[in-house]
């Protein structure tokens, strides 16, 4: 079968350390079946469109320059791709989420074909807890010169897109007819915009790194406490995981919070707003000195930061699905989550974690309190975490499974 990716991710052989990283670790795996000839249409940062091959996937590369407003694609950019596409001639078309334009190719029949669409982030389901529980004096305090200079940079401008996407997004699920979802919440939601396409569930990989990793040990005792945020917005929920480090400190004092992800070290002018409040929010608390801003890490310093730390927080106000929090559970971290849709499907066995209330952060402190003090405690959800999810992420079944869904999809119409 050959089949087609549209994707926000290039494959390359540079470690991944964003968002997407399970697209690479399922390309590579799926490259090696004979069953599977990959192709990936996705952006990059040239001035013109690109092959780069990666091993045995063909891959090209529209230039993000070609997108116009709203991130739709110039005429020439998809006329570009569609002939791409007639010439390829794919047995499936994979959209890999809704959050750009490549699901409205085949949703309004641009491209046609069976196709499946696989549900990653939902941004409509953001918007209701976006501001995280910010007030209006927090979210002014989010403004700085470079949300004062360029107004389309700041937090709420990202609100804004998000809501106006909000409307393509329900029109992408509602034109396919098989979706496959990461958790029950988002295929009850995608099943409230479209009940009469087929669904089906998918768990994801995790990177190479993971799966050659020793599991997390409960000795010897530590009270680093780790998090991660794949972008930066306040529905992430990075300042209750300050807030409550704080007040965790105040029993554990020699702790530390151990921030990774996309959170920007800039400086000066060009620094994000909602980054500098974060910085100014730890120092009011009193606990600057104790959190670390780690950056985006690729997936061996990943491991070795959660192995080093007591205990992982997963503040979020709104996940599908949540690579971060599955790759704790995999190494068996314990973890203190938010009980939100995708976290919930995640740990909700066993249980594997500990929860509190989106925005609770003396709940948030008091379980992390109990984890990070209890090596009992510590130990057994270690284990739930780890048992559950070696199962889950079993890199041969994910492929057999994704190869049995290609199959499927093959025979499927593409439109209603």
């Amino acid at each position: 079968m050959r089949i087609l990716w549209f994707s926000n991710r290039a494959f390359s052989d540079r470690a991944a350390t964003d968002s997407g990283t399970w697209l690479s670790a399922l390309g590579d795996a799926l490259a090696t079946s004979d069953e599977v000839e990959l192709c990936n249409i996705t952006f990059g940062d040239g001035a013109l469109p690109e092959r780069r091959d990666h091993g045995r996937i063909r891959q090209w590369l529209l230039p993000r320059s070609a997108l116009a407003a709203e991130g739709m694609p110039s005429a020439h950019a998809l006329a570009a791709v569609t002939d791409e596409v007639s010439r390829l001639a794919p047995d499936v078309v994979h959209v890999w989420g809704t959050e750009s334009f490549w699901g409205l190719l085949t949703a309004r029949g641009a491209i046609r074909g069976p196709s499946l669409l696989e549900i990653q982030g939902l941004r409509e389901p953001c918007i209701p807890v976006y501001w995280g529980g910010l007030n209006a004096r927090d979210r002014l305090a989010c403004l700085g010169p470079r949300e004062i200079l360029r107004p389309h940079n700041s937090i709420s401008a990202e609100r804004a897109t998000n809501l106006r996407w909000g409307r393509r997004e329900r029109e992408i699920i509602a034109g396919h007819r098989f979706i496959v979802t990461p958790s029950p919440w988002a295929e009850d939601w995608a099943r409230e915009i479209n009940g009469k396409a087929e669904y089906a569930h998918a768990d994801l990989p995790l990177r190479p790194a993971f799966y050659a990793a020793e599991p997390w040990a409960v000795s010897p005792p530590r009270q680093n406490v780790f998090c991660s945020a794949a972008y930066l917005a306040p529905f992430k929920g990075v300042h209750d995981a300050i807030r409550s480090f704080a007040l965790l400190r105040r029993d554990l004092p020699a702790a530390r919070l151990r921030i990774a992800g996309a959170v920007p070290r800039i400086t000066g002018l060009r620094r994000e707003g909602y980054a500098a409040w974060l910085r100014r929010l730890s120092a009011r608390l009193g606990v600057a000195d104790a959190v670390d801003w780690l950056g985006a890490l690729p997936g061996d310093a990943l491991v070795r930061e959660l192995q080093s730390c007591g205990a992982m927080v997963m503040p979020s106000y709104c996940e599908s699905y949540c690579m971060a929090l599955a790759e704790a559970l995999y190494l068996g971290v314990p973890a203190v989550t938010t009980r939100v849709g995708g976290t919930e499907w995640l740990a909700g066995a066993g249980p594997s974690a500990l929860f509190f209330a989106p925005g609770d952060v003396a709940e948030c402190a008091a379980q992390l309190q109990r984890v990070l003090s209890d090596a009992d405690l510590a130990a057994g959800l270690s284990q739930t975490a780890r048992s559950a999810a070696l199962g889950r992420h079993d890199l041969g079944h994910l492929v057999a499974d994704q190869l049995a869904r290609y199959r499927k999809a093959s025979t499927m119409p593409m439109r209603q």
